[in-house]
């Protein structure tokens, strides 16, 4: 109760900007196979939704697609596009407006791994950290979570491209690559066709705090101050909720992360007092939970 009479507080205190809204530019999918930009593109619509005191606007992409470098220095200039939904990075954080709610409750933080079928006895025969330390594991060369592993001690194979890490998987120029719950299974299934061995590794989760917020440009601030209000109005009403476990649901359920053998390793980038500090913890996914009630509440 004194949770959520803080959030209301805060929600009434927010600036309102009635004349200042602009049309959000997202950066365009990595390639047609990409699925994970959905998300943030239906979400950015609710927002729209729950903050109708602003004028109207639409969900736009770029007409090309580019590297994170390249949308990072695009944002600090506001041109080409002005809102992204990306894991922290510093020097994001010194250079971009933030707005600190982790828009899927830590979800790709927990990962597991697409591999060759031919390969999956290789993550059942994991017994300890060490073990999978010592498996070569794909990342991109410009991922946050690839500073993360590194420092653990993984040995990570990187590349520039989205799709030159499942062609390298295919080539076994490493074993796993890590996924995020709401990633793994859709990458699979969406490149079936060009690589039907693949498979999503049930044995193994591991764990690394990671929050996905959305950078505003910052010559947009009355964007990111819509942002902000608009999540917090959605997470009081319990629409975010239900939108959240509506897409995810299946990906969750399948995982059955309470049931994996789980390691965790931490990360330098991300802050777990600035995941929570506008929504409290109990916001964050837990692997040690039973999501299967929420579930079939919330997908009724």
């Amino acid at each position: 109760m004194v949770k959520m009479l803080g959030l209301w507080l805060l929600l009434i205190c927010l600036p309102i900007f009635t004349n200042a809204s602009q049309d959000v530019i997202f950066n365009k999918p990595l390639s047609s196979l990409d699925p994970r930009y959905t998300y943030t593109y239906e979400l950015m619509e609710l927002i729209f939704k729950a903050t109708p005191e602003y004028t109207n606007a639409q969900v736009k992409t770029t007409e090309m697609n580019m590297t994170r470098s390249r949308i990072f220095h695009e944002l600090k200039k506001g041109k080409l596009l002005n809102v992204v939904a990306e894991a922290p990075q510093k020097e994001w954080d010194s250079n971009l407006i933030v707005v600190p709610i982790p828009i899927r409750k830590g979800l790709q933080g927990f990962r597991i791994f697409i591999v060759k079928d031919k390969n999956r006895k290789k993550l059942v025969q994991v017994g300890r950290l060490k073990s999978l330390k010592a498996l070569h594991t794909g990342s991109g060369n410009e991922w946050s979570i690839r500073l993360a592993m590194e420092q653990a001690g993984f040995a990570v194979v990187t590349a520039n491209g989205y799709e030159s890490l499942f062609a390298m998987l295919s080539k076994q120029r490493f074993t796993t690559f890590g996924r995020g719950i709401n990633e793994a299974y859709r990458e699979v299934e969406s490149h079936l066709a060009l690589y039907p061995d693949f498979v999503v590794d049930n044995h193994i989760l591991l764990e690394i705090p990671l929050a996905t917020y959305f950078y505003v440009s910052p010559s947009f601030p009355e964007i990111a101050d819509r942002i902000r209000l608009g999540l917090l109005r959605l997470i009081e009403n319990g629409e975010f909720d239900r939108f959240f476990f509506q897409k995810y649901c299946s990906d969750i359920l399948k995982a059955n992360m309470s049931e994996r053998l789980r390691f965790k390793i931490d990360n330098p980038q991300v802050s777990q007092k600035r995941m929570i500090s506008l929504v409290g913890d109990g916001f964050l996914l837990d692997s040690n939970k039973s999501y299967k009630k929420v579930c079939l509440s919330m997908t009724q």
